[in-house]
């Protein structure tokens, strides 16, 4: 049985359609889903339509699907600030019925397919605490490559040299049961299998906007179990051309209606590194240095910030 494991598709329908059909080719049928299938790309509902149409699949929720959530019956004339604006929009084009899905969806999920016990969650958190992003989260990675190409290959190498030998890791490693812990949340595509014992971590990258620096490709994962439990995997990345992406994403309401928030995911898609986490940092210290105190940030803290902080990086 081959399953195709997608992660952190948020919104990215064009690399949703190409990952199911590279799935459909490879003749797999069975699908698991781990979770942000919204915010930061401008097809949200085209994405959630189309898992839901999925027959065969393993699906959970995501941690981005709180903001959605959290606006549930809330006053839309209030909803003025910057910092939001691409959850409110995100909100106003989803379908009812489809928010309601995604919203419904279990946090974890378990299942056994010829008797290996497969764990499934959003982060590694569950099953790691903050190993994954305290040694190699997209912020750590961003730091560690600059403006170094990385292939496949050489973030295979580094990640394994990272994990091998730690004591840490190894404790826990140690504290799970036997089986395969299947997680996403960090956009960094990387597998461990242990020799110690009968366990296997799988993190697929994430589908729409991978931070693994490894440009212009779109990850996904293909986990086989054999009818007598033996496993395997292939970690693929997909061509994708992030500039022909980003016209199109140019061409939409979201990038009116959140024009900062998609220029920074804009810079991300480029150079698939971690882009935002540093941005909201510098906005509020920018906020502070400015005296404003609201929180969410303003319009005006919002966008004056980016423009400051554009000017720190280089055009687009």
């Amino acid at each position: 049985m081959k399953i195709a494991i997608l992660s952190d598709i948020h919104g990215n329908y064009p690399a949703l359609q190409k990952v199911l059909e590279d799935a459909k080719k490879r003749g797999i049928d069975d699908f698991m889903f781990v979770g942000d299938y919204c915010l930061s790309g401008a097809w949200p509902d085209e994405c959630i339509k189309t898992l839901m149409d999925i027959p065969r699949k393993v699906i959970i929720r995501g941690n981005e699907e709180i903001y959605l959530e959290n606006l549930i019956g809330k006053d839309q004339s209030t909803w003025t600030d910057g910092q939001m604006q691409i959850s409110y929009w995100c909100y106003r084009n989803i379908e009812p019925n489809r928010l309601k899905y995604i919203l419904a969806l279990p946090h974890t999920a378990e299942c056994e397919i010829n008797g290996v016990k497969i764990h499934v969650a959003h982060s590694s958190d569950a099953f790691l605490g903050d190993y994954e992003f305290g040694k190699m989260g997209p912020s750590k990675l961003s730091l560690k490559y600059a403006g170094a190409e990385v292939t496949q290959e050489s973030l295979k190498r580094d990640i394994d040299e990272i994990l091998d030998g730690d004591p840490v890791f190894s404790e826990k490693l140690g504290a799970l049961e036997d089986g395969i812990y299947v997680f996403g949340h960090s956009h960094v595509q990387w597998s461990y299998r242990s020799e110690k014992k009968n366990v296997m971590l799988i993190n697929p990258g994430s589908c729409g906007l991978p931070l693994d620096a490894i440009r212009n490709s779109i990850p996904y994962t293909v986990l086989t179990v054999t009818e007598d439990g033996a496993t395997s995997l292939e970690e693929i990345r997909l061509p994708f051309s992030m500039d022909a992406y980003i016209e199109e994403l140019r061409r939409t309401t979201q990038y009116t209606g959140a024009e900062v928030w998609s220029k920074v995911i804009f810079r991300e898609l480029l150079t698939a590194r971690e882009h935002l986490n540093f941005f909201l940092q510098f906005v509020n210290e920018y906020a502070e240095k400015t005296g404003d105190p609201q929180r969410p940030f303003s319009v005006k803290t919002w966008e004056a910030a980016y423009d400051e902080w554009e000017s720190t990086q280089g055009r687009l």
